[in-house]
């Protein structure tokens, strides 16, 4: 769990009430930005990178199962169901005239 800074907000103007709505969110917006970035950068440095090894055999599984599952809906799926839809056609064409 990360610690949160708690920002103390400048006075606002002449009244020395901080500023709320919209203009607390466009002041509020570079501490956000940096806090977010530097969470950012924490995070990126628990990331387990894989190795060289690693991603040669998932990216050949990858192309493997692209391939197969490719040929599968190409050629033993679209194909007959084609010419199956091809012979409906035909038959509600001759119904037809």
């Amino acid at each position: 769990m990360r610690a949160v800074k708690e920002v103390a907000m400048a006075p606002g103007g002449a009244s020395g009430e901080p500023p709320s709505g919209t203009t607390a969110a466009v002041l509020g917006w570079p501490g956000r930005t940096r806090q977010f970035l530097h969470d950012v950068r924490l995070e990126m440095r628990n990331v387990t990178w894989p190795s060289w090894p690693d991603v040669q055999a998932t990216t050949i599984v990858v192309l493997v199962a692209t391939f197969f599952f490719g040929f599968y809906l190409g050629l033993a799926l679209d194909v007959p169901l084609g010419r199956l839809m091809d012979w409906f056609l035909r038959i509600g064409k001759e119904l037809v005239r």
